[in-house]
């Protein structure tokens, strides 16, 4: 007799847990994927890229899918993705650009990196607001890979450049390096001279100012010896027909 009832404890049990789960099933379903930021992809992208198998259809499978046990498989550009859930049938993805801190040109195209030196984009012109890295000698550059250059602590330094120039909006079309790794900014018409180290941010600071107030005469700006205490920054106006 006990055998018996203990029997019918775990059929109505596991009657329950079938129950439970054909609840959760038909109440819990991802209906809706609100996907916002990055500017590279669509959303619709972004969810196909997501939404994998059947289970993903299930919105506690899918946000503790991509929040616990896993990330999402990359994408050349996208840095990373946040997950939220705003019901039991929607959930927010916010979706966040890997930075691209400059590009080279390699056989008529333009190489596109992000701030490890992974190359992520080849185009026939850079990007907008994407400054052109020159003087910094590379042997190979592959999408998907790393660019290979003499000296990897060259991308932490092009990277704090570039954030730097964007953080004060000045518009840079190409940052070059010489042999001794000094660096030259090229701004629309006008130059600065910057010098070799690695934080250029007070340089950049100052070179804002003298910008603003350039009235829009090119000038090439010296600023190899600047430091904040004089402020002087030595400045020679560019002719038109100066190289």
């Amino acid at each position: 007799m006990r055998k018996n009832k203990w029997i019918f404890l775990k059929i109505f049990i596991l009657l329950v847990l079938v129950v439970l789960v054909i609840v959760y099933f038909e109440n819990f379903k991802l209906e809706k994927l609100i996907i916002e930021g990055g500017s590279h992809y669509t959303a619709e992208e972004i969810e196909e890229h997501l939404v994998q198998s059947k289970a993903d259809g299930f919105t506690h499978f899918f946000y503790y899918k991509y929040t616990l046990f896993s990330s999402p498989e990359p994408l050349p550009f996208v840095e990373k993705m946040d997950f939220e859930i705003i019901d039991k049938n929607t959930i927010h993805v916010q979706v966040y650009d890997k930075m691209i801190v400059g590009c080279v040109e390699h056989m008529g195209r333009y190489m596109h990196f992000d701030r490890d030196g992974i190359v992520v984009e080849s185009t026939e012109e850079p990007d907008t607001g994407v400054p052109i890295i020159t003087g910094i000698p590379f042997s190979k550059v592959v999408i998907g890979q790393k660019m290979e250059i003499e000296d990897d602590r060259m991308f932490k330094i092009i990277m704090n450049l570039t954030q730097s120039i964007q953080k004060n909006g000045i518009k840079c079309d190409r940052i070059d390096f010489d042999i001794r790794q000094n660096v030259k900014l090229y701004l629309g018409g006008s130059e600065a001279l910057l010098g070799g180290g690695d934080i250029f941010d007070y340089k950049i600071n100052a070179l804002k100012k003298v910008l603003e107030v350039s009235g829009g005469v090119n000038y090439r700006y010296d600023m190899r010896n600047y430091n904040e205490e004089s402020g002087e920054i030595p400045a020679k106006k560019i002719n038109i027909e100066e190289d």
